[in-house]
């Protein structure tokens, strides 16, 4: 079972920044779980939600931004024990932490991540010969349906929380799909049934002992938290 710091270890560093993945980088995970966003002008940067309302107090969606005025947004120091600003980081940053690191990146794709910015990512991965030692996540069937179509050798997850029926669970197993569940939805039955066809089950975002322990004992083959290492 391995651990995987959610947005990196962002109990104590801003989620999604440069230091969260540090902080993650020098602790005992396995990987570092992040979120890719595609910008107007199609660039990418990491972020998570749809606007700046919640990190940096402007009533903005990020997707209105371009790569330059991305950047440039100052994030709340809000939640952690720190009182400078942080800034929105880029993949690149991100996949050479994890690199240098020997971190596993699991990046989750967006809502509106077309199959060409997939294209683009692959790249990317590629270029930082990261392919092979990465993994992407995504809520959007018919994405995670393309990347294993196009790049059946590439490591996904699909992603499962508030959407979840035993219809998409049965079409994950007939699909060969790899589980990433929101954990009050795991049963020790569930993870069986996937273990049985050789696929693996992550799950979110488990942050105290108890749902760990009641994961570990569901037979989990990831635990992904804000804080537990």
């Amino acid at each position: 079972m391995k651990m995987i710091a959610h947005r990196g270890y962002s109990k104590y560093e801003l989620e999604n920044t440069k230091e969260a993945f540090l902080a993650a980088a020098n602790r005992s995970y396995f990987g570092i779980e992040t979120d890719i966003v595609l910008l107007k002008d199609r660039s990418m940067v990491i972020f998570h939600d749809d606007d700046l309302k919640r990190l940096a107090n402007i009533d903005t969606p990020i997707r209105d931004l371009n790569y330059k005025e991305a950047l440039k947004i100052e994030l709340n120091a809000k939640g952690t024990y720190h009182t400078y600003h942080y800034h929105i980081a880029t993949p690149l940053e991100y996949l050479r932490i994890c690199k240098h690191y020997h971190k596993y990146p699991v990046i989750e794709l967006k809502w509106g991540f077309d199959n060409e910015a997939v294209d683009e990512l692959m790249a990317l991965l590629l270029e930082e010969d990261m392919f092979d030692k990465s993994m992407i996540i995504c809520y959007t069937m018919s994405t995670i349906l393309y990347i294993k179509e196009k790049y059946p050798e590439y490591h996904t997850q699909f992603l499962l929380g508030f959407l979840y029926s035993e219809k998409i669970i049965e079409q994950c197993l007939e699909e060969n799909l790899n589980l990433d569940l929101r954990h009050d939805l795991i049963t020790k039955e569930l993870v069986d049934r996937f273990h049985e066809k050789g696929l693996e089950v992550n799950t979110w975002t488990v942050d105290n002992k108890e749902i760990y322990d009641k994961m570990l004992a569901c037979g989990v083959d990831y635990i992904t938290t804000n804080i537990l290492e």
